[in-house]
């Protein structure tokens, strides 16, 4: 039956069956997490007002003279500003400056043409220059080396609307490099803005015109992954948006070596053209703020002896991990997943969590978060035999252990077939056969089972014994309550007595004129009745069973 190969494999199972409880309990509990905190998923950029950035774009060429002394400037900017100031240095196909040594690998590209161009740089071009965020000074966007330094002080110190995150990852077997850009606003901006996501490269070497033997190029643009002129940021630029962006771009074939590249990425204001802000890193690394400790767990509830199983949920792009559990086993862990964690002994227990990068770290501790009991253990009582009549009833009683929460009873060919009580009713046969008995139990530390295969062995006697003689039948049988008495000659009735099956009686029934005599005994418990007929001085007696 499949009713039996189901049982079977639930009892074989029950292990199964924890499992699977717990994780229902987990899901509910994982989601009541949600509905009840609201946290921004930005992993790399900081949600706190920051001052702006600074982004320089310098122009330089192989044939410029004063370009290394321009390399020095813009090296100690970087050094003096670290994680606020930034640098891409292009070598424009337009100049005559970047034209390659024979030899020589060409940095030109023609992607920084149009920014390389009168009137956008101002009154005129010249190398070294660069731009700072773009911004105009006295009518010209393009500065020499010696104003660089004080205004990118200047911008630096401002504040900023945004906020901008960088996080970058290269797959040597693929070549890919997968780029996420986040934006956080901490004020409204109502013009339109866009954003860049540039590729460069270090350690280039060449021959540079003033400057003796070969020569180390720093920061050289190598791609550009947005338009021309970026691309416009669609989704709200509103005082708390998060905006996340992704890239995908396969270095296949481009030679380039991409453990010495760096990205960089800024935003614009369409409006006024000016950069407001922008942030770079090595490939393969990530910006960082501090971290935020946060932690879920598959179910707080735990068995004693079972793992619970932590997941890792803080913010802020953690790179170390230290785990305290109290009473648990292990007591500590330094993996961002931990290993199951198992339980002893009974009780409430504290979990504390903390998470640590280059910003920073920060701690969570889930006082009195666990509870740790005995899951129950199944079992109950037949107060009676298991053998019986067709129409018998039997009662059972729960004998579960470590105070079980819910009870899930199944009887084969019982009426009724499931009970979800503490204590059943009484569970009534009325087939011939052998018939299972399951009890499954339940608290908040998990489940056990019983499963009692053909416990219960219904006899082929009671209903089958006839009352010795063919005057009537009574149909049906087993009924639901309206049942005929058929009578298979002229008797006279005298009357209809049903009796309980302890010879209680229990209804008197006065017989018409007919052959078929119906009685209503709807208003009767189920179980087994007699139906005995008095005539002619004699009674005949039936079996009767209501269902």
């Amino acid at each position: 039956m499949l009713y039996k190969a189901a049982i079977k494999t639930l009892y074989l199972h029950r292990d199964i069956l924890n499992y699977i409880t717990m994780k229902m309990k987990s899901i509910l509990f994982t989601f009541l997490l949600l509905i009840t905190s609201v946290v921004i998923a930005q992993n790399y950029v900081s949600t706190e007002p920051q001052d702006k950035n600074a982004i320089l774009e310098e122009f330089t060429g192989v044939s410029c003279p004063n370009c290394p002394a321009g390399h020095v400037v813009m090296a100690g900017i970087l050094a003096a500003n670290p994680y606020r100031a930034f640098c891409i240095a292009y070598h424009p196909s337009n100049s005559s400056f970047t034209t390659p040594y024979p030899g020589d690998p060409d940095f030109r590209r023609t992607y920084p043409n149009v920014f390389y161009t009168t009137p956008y740089c101002g009154s005129g071009r010249f190398m070294p220059s660069s731009f700072i965020n773009r911004r105009i000074y006295g009518g010209d966007r393009l500065q020499s080396r010696a104003q660089w330094a004080g205004y990118a002080n200047g911008i630096m110190a401002e504040p900023s609307p945004a906020n901008m995150g960088l996080s970058t990852t290269f797959d040597f077997m693929t070549q890919m490099l997968n780029i996420t850009v986040e934006i956080y606003y901490t004020d409204n901006m109502t013009d339109d803005n866009t954003v860049y996501v540039l590729l460069a490269e270090n350690d280039l070497v060449s021959q540079q015109s003033g400057a003796s033997g070969p020569y180390t190029h720093k920061h050289t643009f190598r791609e550009a992954f947005v338009g021309q002129w970026g691309d416009l940021i669609t989704e709200p630029t509103t005082q708390g948006s998060l905006v996340t962006l992704e890239y995908s771009w396969d270095a296949t074939g481009s030679g380039y070596i991409m453990s010495n590249c760096e990205v960089l990425a800024f935003i614009e204001n369409q409006a006024s053209g000016e950069i407001i802000t922008g942030v770079g890193v090595h490939v393969g690394e990530s910006t960082y703020i501090e971290p935020t400790a946060d932690f879920t767990v598959e179910d707080n509830t735990v068995g004693v002896g079972y793992g619970a199983i932590f997941t890792d949920e803080s913010a802020g792009n953690p790179t170390e991990w230290e785990w305290t559990f109290d009473g648990g086993d292990p007591a500590t862990s330094s993996l961002q997943e931990p290993p199951p964690i198992t339980y002893d002994t009974p009780g409430l227990y504290t979990v504390e969590l903390t998470v640590t990068n280059p910003a920073g770290s920060n701690t969570m501790t889930m006082t009195d978060f666990i509870s740790v009991g005995f899951p129950p253990v199944v079992g109950f009582t037949l107060l009676s035999s298991p053998n019986i009549l067709v129409g018998d009833s039997l009662i059972f009683e729960d004998a579960s252990l470590y105070i079980p929460t819910s009870w899930t009873w199944i009887f084969e060919g019982g009426d009724p077939d499931t009970v979800y009580q503490q204590n059943p009713p009484p569970i009534y046969y009325y087939e011939t056969g052998q018939y299972d008995v399951t009890l499954v139990v339940e608290n908040d530390y998990g489940l056990d089972l019983s499963y009692n295969p053909d416990m219960i062995d219904v006899g082929n006697i009671g209903l089958n014994e006839h009352n010795g003689t063919s005057a009537f039948s009574i149909y049906p049988n087993p009924s639901t309550g309206i049942i005929n008495i058929e009578l298979t000659n002229e008797l006279e009735i005298e009357e209809v007595l049903v009796r309980s099956i302890s010879g209680q009686e229990v209804l008197v029934f006065a017989p018409k004129s007919g052959l078929v005599q119906t009685l209503d005994l709807t208003d009767l418990e189920k179980g087994l009745y007699f139906v005995e007929i008095r005539t002619e001085g004699r009674s005949l007696v039936e079996k009767v069973v209501l269902k």
